[in-house]
């Protein structure tokens, strides 16, 4: 690293390079004493991408799967997720795939499919191919064929993808691709541009200048007929020609040939010669020698002067003619095959630009669109939508002159529309869906004669600029008591949450970064507080919602579609009224009601009802829970009399609604909760002095043979619980198969499992307030669901019942659940204290579950992919800077609106605005003293703690482009809840302040290129400089550190100055004190942010790590040597992302059932005291998650990651690229070497199965020695190894959020 400066050299100025070395040896003081030599911590870095980038560059309707699923493939730069249109205009997810180890540059569809008849096809319907006899049959009986078309993607490789979507051998949905390999790897990767000619037998790539390059592909039948035979598929790419071009290809595209002449192939380039855009046509005929075809080059046609750069080119299918898109211009070219071609203007109004639109010049067209219509239409006349980046949707209608006779203005759309721009097939309209760089997107349906249709928004959070958690810490090394949180304690925190700025036009939002399950909201009514518990039933003429009050029942009657509710009378219904219902069954014709009060059993029509009191087994007694299972019934009813709990069991005649009495079995204490197992075992959760028990009583055996086990004693001998006398009684039982689950009224879930005749059990904890557990099952996934509520959450719990080794955890994953309401997605997710799984048809993939969220009863529709869920909160304006303040618990942002910029106080939860700008006088004003002028931008805002005379002061500082310091108060409003806000002080400096940090008693800030200190003048009331120092690039973050100044720069990444003269203490300057230059980067990275993070040691204040953040989609982890003066920073480890990362954060994320569970071990290194998580996100809006590693446990896992990164099958697209068998070893370089991809790995943990085993096959011996230096508990036994493994990376890899 060296500089180029100036210098006095006899007597002359001249330019002289020095280095940072000389530069370290010049401001060393002669008498200094010995300084101690202290060596960098050795440690590798876990990356891993813990929420995609929502950014969708392409939505292309394609039938991937079959002619009968109506699928859209939404394509970002390193993801495709496949959709499916359903029925109510909702897009449900199908599959999604990452691992192309390369960015997508372009996408296109190759096939082709024609809506016969609009009768005959049901494009939203999902039905199963017919089943035939055949010899190539698969698995299931049926002849395999291909999907009527495939997606490819052009890779920055280079590389083609072809890939389609079929069934898997667990019958769910599949990915098979192929790739072609580019045939100009020594070139320019032609993906710039791409386009597929009409009859998907060519298509052509090409780069932004130079060349292009035109595959011929296979027919669909040879494709058909290897597929069918069960060949391997291969790219369908017969041949290739490469053609030079003189010039830079602005556009390329296939026009339509005339009717009758489908072989005819039209290959259009728009080439930009001398700044003149010229059109050259090459055609050909199906089957022609590419060489032959290309051998010529070819001059092309000037195109007119209005029509120069064009924005779009829109084939027509008629007249093989096409619209040229223009920025002020429109126009039809004809004849263009044969002489010079002929533009006819179209002549229309351009709409004014609309309130998305965001810039200084007028609005682009930027994307276009073809219905779905009948083979028929097209073939005499052509119809387009096409869209403008502010909203406004155009419809273009061509006759079969290729004449555009109907151009219509449609709904301005109340969102930007980006490249992303799609028209999906409906029976009863056009549906559009629209993508947006900056911000979400929407589905609308057009019907006929009404306005769209807001069906669904898309979320996109991206472009996200700031970043921000509620974690009310920075540091990483302060002492854990001095902050009143310990981070071993058992107090469970509720985690920190995570904010980001989304910059969307005039209309930006704040979006918050959410994990989990997404379950949409079906319908929701209000009825009143205090539902306990509710049951949705089928009826002939709609629903009924069955809700269990405190003391009573009541009925709504809902329609089949869910559009209102009425409250049924009790002369109205069969069912019981006058007392709470404990239970309720239903099955056919047939339901069975359990109330406080009285059985009620009906078979349509007839009904019957039982009164306990008709019992004599049941006189004087009060009943207090009940269950059902097929034809028994059980309750537990209270003696009055002696003060004993009992459970009496019925037995339940179907036809002729009968309902005898059984057994009666006696027990000690409290019971709290039933059930009944599928083989007739009674399970009773009892309280008494001793804790809670479980008692089980088979009933298949004619006495009552108890058996009670004691909750507590379990959870001690066969669990590491501390104190199990903390878990409070049993509020819930679900059995499944033969394991038994128990929710506590102290937020555990307790699993019971019988293995081999020996019980192995297990807890978690998730909350304070009584676990409320239920089941379900998921059409088209074999294993059960547990839904839990508590602490007003709902979670997620799948069971893992075929698990690859035997491990104490049985869930495979627990995640929460956030109903969302498509049509307004700032809405926060509703408390949620009952759930129960409805019995209502439903697609694959998708559970209807019934929830309680207060006095509000909803049917939601739960997915069964964990992703981000996120929730955006609209601003009016453009978010630019985002904090989060705990002393006033809100957001502060920085949001401009109308060319200035303010601030703006955020509620998190309501997303209300809180702020209100006043003068000192406490007047109210539009912007506090300084802010407001036109032109000038925030471009530093954080919080300042100023200690004065024993007392902390909060104050809010803000810089600003314009030169402009200012130190901003605030007061809370206690009657109206405003938070006022002024300005105390305010400095103008001649350049733009960049960063700025307070500190106890100062401040440090970055003008222009000058690090200045100040202070606060106690007399004079104003900000007094002290010293500076003269950067060569401007400062972008600030940082204190052991009583020294910590800088990231734009240039010359990370600079360590003196910060306070040797004799002071607490870090503070005084006017005088000298600034040198102590420690630098060794490598210049252009940087972004840094963060501190713990080394190899939490409590070494002096060994931390500093992630720094380049332009370049790098992170460096810096080692500062803080005692020698004379050194640069050692580089401990480096990584590669798929993006910059614009802001580091910490943050205590992990939800609760997580925080016991995580504590370090295996080699993971703690990232700070309270072992918070360390965060990062980049301008696409995909966030990043940072661990520190152990040497040993980075040898094993960058060794699996290095066999991962070889493997055809976990890494098809790049497997050919790595290096051999030798390069298997890690290599401890301090450079990307250290760096594991969390991604690669998981990878493998997704494949299922034994991958693990299959990928080490060859490598067993090197992979068990590096095992067993991680945890050597295994012994030798290579089935417990490989169990180990596996737990290994599920800790690691596991949500943080």
């Amino acid at each position: 690293m060296a500089f180029q400066t100036n210098v006095l050299r006899d007597g002359e100025w001249v330019t002289e390079t020095i280095s940072v070395q000389s530069i370290l040896r010049s401001q060393q003081v002669d008498a200094a004493p010995q300084q101690q030599v202290v060596k960098a911590p050795r440690c590798g870095l876990l990356t891993r991408t813990i929420a995609e980038s929502p950014l969708t560059h392409s939505i292309l309707p394609v039938r991937i799967r079959s002619s009968h699923h109506n699928d859209v493939a939404f394509i970002g730069d390193h993801f495709v997720q496949i959709r499916e249109l359903r029925r109510d205009g909702h897009l449900k997810d199908i599959i999604k795939k990452i691992n192309f180890g390369s960015r997508i540059k372009n996408a296109c569809v190759v096939g082709k499919f024609d809506i016969k008849t609009v009768e005959g096809q049901d494009a939203t319907s999902s039905q199963p191919p017919i089943k035939v006899e055949d010899h190539h049959a698969d698995q299931f009986g049926f002849s395999p064929r291909l999907p009527p078309q495939m997606l490819m993607l052009a890779l920055e490789s280079g590389d083609s993808v072809f890939m389609f979507v079929r069934p898997g051998l667990d019958g769910k949905p599949e990915f098979v691709t192929t790739r072609f390999v580019s045939p100009t790897q020594r070139l320019a990767p032609p993906t710039f541009h791409l386009a597929v000619d009409p009859s998907s037998r060519y298509m052509a790539l090409a780069y932004a200048k130079d060349f292009f390059v035109v595959y011929e592909l296979e027919s669909r039948d040879r494709l058909e007929e290897k597929y069918a035979n069960g060949e391997p598929l291969q790219a369908p790419v017969r041949s290739f020609r490469l053609r030079s071009v003189n010039g830079v290809i602005q556009q390329i595209t296939f026009l339509y040939p005339r009717p009758g002449d489908e072989n005819h192939i039209i290959l259009l380039l728009v080439v930009v010669r001398h700044r003149k855009s010229r059109m050259v046509i090459y055609e050909w005929k199906l089957g022609d020698d590419l060489k032959m075809v290309f051998a010529e080059d070819k001059q092309g046609h000037r195109m007119p002067v209005e029509d120069q750069m064009p924005l779009l080119l829109i084939p027509l299918t008629v007249q093989s003619a096409f619209i040229v898109i223009s920025p002020d211009h429109i126009a039809v070219c004809t004849e263009c095959l044969h002489g010079p071609p002929n533009y006819e203007t179209i002549t229309m109004s351009s709409p004014p630009p609309t309130v998305t639109h965001h810039g200084l010049d007028s609005p682009l067209w930027t994307a276009w669109t073809r219905p779905f219509r009948l083979a028929s239409y097209f073939e005499s006349r052509d119809c387009i939508f096409l869209a403008r980046e502010d909203g406004v949707v155009v419809y273009f209608e061509a006759d079969e002159d290729s004449t555009v006779e109907r151009v219509t203005h449609m709904d301005t759309l109340n969102c930007n529309i980006s490249k992303a721009f799609a028209c999906v097939f409906d029976r009863y309209g056009d549906v559009l869906i629209l993508g947006s760089e900056s911000g979400p997107g929407g589905v609308h349906k057009i019907c006929p004669r009404v306005p769209f249709k807001f069906l669904e928004a898309l979320p996109n959070w991206s472009p996200a600029v700031d970043f921000a958690s509620t974690d009310q810490y920075s540091e990483w090394h302060r002492d854990a008591e001095k902050q009143g949180r310990s981070p071993q304690g058992p107090l469970l925190l509720r985690p920190d949450r995570l904010f980001a700025t989304c910059e969307s036009g005039r209309k930006g939002s704040i979006t918050e970064y959410r994990y989990g399950m997404k379950a949409n909201i079906a319908f929701d009514v209000a009825y009143e507080a205090g539902i306990k518990q509710a049951w949705l039933i089928p009826t002939e003429d709609g629903f009924q919602v069955i809700m269990s009050m405190p003391d009573a029942t009541s009925i709504l009657r809902l329609p089949s579609d869910f559009s209102g509710a009425e409250l049924l009378k009790a002369n109205h219904t069969p069912y019981e009224l006058g007392s709470s219902t404990l239970a309720f069954a239903h099955s056919g014709q047939f339901t069975a009601q359990i109330t406080t009060q009285g059985v009620v059993l009906r078979l349509h029509p007839d009904s019957r009802v039982y009164w306990y009191d008709d019992f004599p087994e049941l006189s004087g007694r009060s009943i207090s829970d009940a269950c059902i299972m097929d034809d028994c019934i059980a309750v537990s009813a209270h003696n009055d009399n002696n003060n004993v709990f009992e459970v009496h069991v019925f037995k339940l005649e179907q036809p002729h609604l009968g309902l005898g009495h059984v057994r009666t079995i006696e027990v000690n204490g409290e019971v709290t909760s039933l059930a009944l197992t599928k083989d007739f075992t009674l399970l009773v959760g009892t309280s008494d002095e001793s804790g809670p028990a479980l008692l089980q009583c088979s009933l298949q055996q004619a006495t009552n043979n108890v058996e009670i086990l004691s909750i507590p004693g379990a959870l001690t001998e066969h669990t590491s619980i501390e104190d199990a006398s903390s878990i409070e009684a049993i509020g819930s039982i679900v059995s499944l198969g033969t394991t038994v689950f128990l929710g506590t009224r102290s937020g555990e879930v307790i699993s019971l499992a019988n293995h081999a005749g020996s019980m192995v059990a297990s807890y978690d904890k998730f909350g304070i307030t009584a676990a409320r557990l239920s089941c379900t099952h998921v059409t088209g996934n074999p294993d059960p669901v547990l839904l839990l509520s508590c602490d007003n959450n709902l979670i997620h719990l799948s069971v893992d019942t075929h698990p690859r080794y035997p491990t104490r955890n049985i869930f495979k994953n627990k995640s929460r659940v956030f109903p969302v309401d498509p049509s307004n997605l700032g809405a926060m997710a509703p408390p949620i204290q009952y759930a129960s799984a409805v019995d209502l048809p439903s697609e694959e993939g998708i559970a209807q579950v019934l929830v309680i969220s207060n006095e509000t009863i909803l049917l939601i529709e739960l997915h069964q992919t964990p992703s981000c869920v996120p929730r955006s909160i609209p601003l009016t304006g453009t978010p630019k800077k985002l904090i989060y303040s705990n002393t006033l618990n809100c957001l502060i942002a920085a949001v401009k609106h109308n060319g200035t910029e303010n601030l703006a106080f955020i509620n998190p939860n309501t997303g209300d605005c809180l702020g209100l700008a006043t003068d000192r006088d406490d007047k109210t004003v539009g912007y506090i003293s300084g802010l407001g002028k036109p032109g000038d931008r925030i471009l530093a805002l954080t919080e300042w703690k100023y200690y004065q005379h024993g007392r902390m002061y909060h104050y809010i500082l803000v810089a600003t482009s314009g030169g402009r310091l200012l130190v901003v108060s605030t007061k809370r409003n206690k009657d109206t809840g405003k938070i006022h806000y002024w300005t105390r002080w305010k400095k103008e400096y001649e350049r733009k302040v960049c960063a700025v940090l307070g500190y106890e008693d100062g401040l440090v800030m970055c003008v222009g290129t000058t690090i200045r200190w100040e202070v606060i003048d106690e007399v004079d009331k104003r900000l007094t400089h002290l010293k500076s120092f003269e950067l060569d690039s401007p400062a972008t973050s600030l940082r204190i550190t052991n009583g020294k100044l910590v800088v990231l720069t734009v240039k010359d990444s990370l600079l360590v100055l003196e910060h306070a003269s040797g004799e002071e203490e607490g870090g503070s300057a005084t006017a005088g004190a000298t600034v040198g230059l102590c420690n630098a980067d060794p490598t210049r990275r252009n940087g972004v942010h840094m963060l501190e993070m713990a080394g190899t040691d939490v409590d070494d204040a002096e060994g931390g790590i500093t992630l720094v953040s380049d332009m370049e989609c790098g992170v460096g982890g810096l080692w500062v040597p803080w005692r020698q003066s004379d050194r640069e920073c050692d580089v401990v480890f480096e990584a590669e992302l798929s993006a910059s990362v614009r802001k580091f954060q910490r943050g205590r994320t992990r939800p609760v059932w997580e925080q016991g569970n995580h504590e370090p071990k295996w080699g993971r290194l703690v990232s700070t005291w309270d072992d918070a998580e360390i965060l990062g996100i980049s301008l696409d809006g995909a966030m990043y998650h940072f661990t520190g590693l152990e040497v040993k446990t980075w040898r094993w896992m960058r060794f699996v990651q290095n066999l991962v990164m070889r493997d055809e099958r976990l890494s098809p697209f790049t497997s050919q690229y790595q290096g051999g068998n030798e390069d298997l070893e890690p290599r401890m370089d301090g450079g990307l070497e250290m760096q594991v991809d969390g991604d690669l790995l998981m990878r493998l943990v997704e494949e299922g199965g034994r991958g693990l085993e299959r990928l080490v096959r060859e490598h067993e011996g090197r992979f068990m020695e590096l095992l067993s230096e991680v945890d050597d508990s295994a012994g030798g036994d290579r089935e417990k190894a490989f169990g180990l493994a596996y737990e290994i990376l599920d800790y690691y890899l596991r949500p943080v959020m």
